[in-house]
């Protein structure tokens, strides 16, 4: 049981995931963000169709896996993709695969540019080992359609909208466009419940007399969060961050899980285990 156990660990650091079938294996690609060049996708089917059954799996977390690979095989086939630019996927211990939207590159809705911030973690944390699975999620704004708050580190787009009264005509565009109740017109002028309002950046874009802008925009970090058999959401560590403190709050983050991090423990069971507290006083400036 011990040798199958240090088989699968190390199948697994490689991006191989053993089947049900024996010495059968899924290989999983990277596909950061979920996008990917034709040209790969063209040598992944290739490969899909020389060394697995001629499908691919898309998995939950918008990566690519090619099943029913012979594990001899295993190695030639990723190591045939790797000459064509198509690197490993991310499995086991380790940051895996980062998950985006398309952020405000394509989304009418977005406030971030979410597929450069995936790529700039991809190319610095994914694939590094940590005490257990780690997952990032980057989404364009508060819709919030990758479930950042349902992942270790998620980065959610957001914009403070401000009131300049003297430009508002009470049209009510602003009101009837926010999701959240959070703008009232009364007497003809706009006001704002920060309380209520999450930060989507909706009315701004509803106003026509530029009576609302972008005060600040930003990214709103949630960290801890899981979903599996004890699922859990994370908490919500910082609005508005720059990628500057997003960088340095998620290399803290880093140096923190694995230096405190049991092995086999997620980053929000660490929270629970130690406090919250003493991770933000360590993250934040």
């Amino acid at each position: 049981m011990s040798e199958k156990k240090i088989d699968e660990s190390l199948l697994k650091s490689k991006g191989f995931l053993p089947q049900r079938q024996e010495n059968m294996v899924s290989m999983r690609v990277r596909a950061t963000s979920g996008r990917i060049d034709a040209e790969k996708l063209r040598a992944i089917a290739d490969a899909a169709e020389k060394y697995g059954h001629g499908y691919i799996h898309i998995t939950s977390r918008q990566g690519i896996e090619i099943p029913f690979v012979k594990l001899e095989e295993a190695e030639e086939a990723s190591s045939e993709l790797e000459k064509q630019g198509v690197l490993r996927g991310s499995s086991g211990k380790r940051v895996r695969a980062v998950v985006a939207c398309q952020g405000n590159e394509v989304c009418r809705f977005g406030l971030i540019d979410c597929q450069q911030i995936a790529n700039r973690i991809t190319e610095k944390y994914v694939g590094e080992t940590v005490p257990k699975k780690l997952k990032i999620a980057v989404t364009g704004c508060p819709s919030a359609c990758v479930k950042p708050q349902d992942t270790d580190f998620g980065v959610m787009g957001t914009t403070k909208p401000q009131l300049i009264s003297e430009n508002c005509v009470g049209c009510k565009r602003c009101e009837k466009a926010c999701k959240m109740e959070a703008i009232k017109v009364l007497d003809d002028k706009a006001s704002i419940d920060r309380e209520k309002c999450i930060l989507c950046g909706l009315c701004i874009a509803a106003c026509r007399k530029d009576a609302l802008r972008a005060e600040k925009t930003g990214c709103t970090i949630f960290v801890g969060g899981k979903l599996g058999r004890k699922p859990g959401h994370g908490t919500k560590l910082l609005e508005l961050a720059d990628e500057g403190q997003l960088f340095s709050i998620l290399e803290k983050t880093f140096e923190y899980y694995r230096r405190e991090g049991l092995d086999g423990e997620r980053l929000g069971d660490l929270f629970d285990r130690l406090g919250f507290e003493k991770y933000r006083k360590e993250v934040l400036p």
